[in-house]
C-alpha cells in the first residue's frame, strides 16, 4: 500500500498543478486558474435554487475540465417543461440531508434529471453544498485505485455506487493531508497520470 506519507505528498504536489493536464502553464498561473474558479464558485454556495442559466453555466465549467458531459446531460435542462422539471429536482435535492438521496434525485435513470449521471448531478451538489460534496469524475477514481485507496469495479465510469464510498475516502484524505475535501479532488484530478508511477514503497 501506498505510504499516507506518499500519499499526503502527492496531493499536496499535484493540487498545485490543478487544473493540469488542461491549459498547464506554471503553478503560478495555475494558483491563479484555482483563485479564480474559487471566486467564482462561491455564488453558488448555500443556494437553495438555481436559475437554468446557472445550472447551464457549472455543467459547461465541469465540460471545460474534460472530458465532457455527454450531450444528453444539456437537453435535461433545455425546454420550459424540462427544466421546469429539473428545477423540482434541483430543489430538492439541495433541500435533502442524506448524500445518497441527494444523488439519487437528480440522476436521470432515478426519475430525476434525464440524461444526468453522478458527474452532472455532482458539479451541482459540489457548487452549492461545498462543504458536503464533491465533484464525482472518473479520473479521480483512477487516481484513488493508483493510490491504493479505493478498489474499482469493473469499467471506467464513475457509477451510483461510487458515490458513498468516494465521498468518504476523499474526506479521509482531506484529514490526511489537511487539504479541503475540494483541493483532495483537484489533487486526484490533476494527478491521474502520475498516480500509476507512485512506488508503493
Amino acid at each position: 500500500m501506498v505510504s499516507d506519507r506518499r500519499v499526503r505528498r502527492f496531493l499536496r504536489q499535484w493540487r498545485k498543478r490543478y487544473p493540469h493536464p488542461v491549459a498547464w502553464v506554471d503553478d503560478r498561473a495555475n494558483k491563479q486558474v484555482r483563485r479564480s474558479e474559487s471566486r467564482w464558485l462561491v455564488q453558488f454556495a448555500g443556494a437553495e435554487v438555481l436559475k437554468r442559466r446557472d445550472v447551464t453555466s457549472l455543467l459547461s465549467w465541469r465540460s471545460g475540465l474534460g472530458p465532457p458531459l455527454p450531450t444528453d446531460a444539456w437537453a435535461g435542462i433545455e425546454g420550459p417543461a424540462a427544466w421546469g422539471h429539473a428545477r423540482r429536482r434541483i430543489r430538492k435535492a439541495l433541500a435533502e440531508s442524506s448524500p445518497s438521496a441527494s444523488l439519487d434525485l437528480l440522476l436521470g435513470d432515478e426519475g430525476g434529471v434525464p440524461g444526468w449521471g453522478p458527474g452532472a448531478a455532482s458539479v451541482v451538489l459540489a457548487a452549492c453544498r461545498p462543504e458536503t460534496y464533491v465533484v464525482a469524475d472518473a479520473r479521480c477514481l483512477r487516481t484513488l485505485a493508483a493510490l491504493e485507496r479505493y478498489t474499482r469495479r469493473a469499467g471506467s465510469a464513475f457509477e451510483r455506487g461510487d458515490w458513498l464510498p468516494y465521498l468518504a475516502v476523499v474526506r479521509d484524505l482531506a484529514a490526511l493531508s489537511e487539504l479541503s475535501t475540494g483541493q483532495v479532488v483537484q489533487a486526484l484530478w490533476a494527478g491521474a497520470d502520475q498516480a500509476p508511477e507512485l512506488p508503493t514503497r
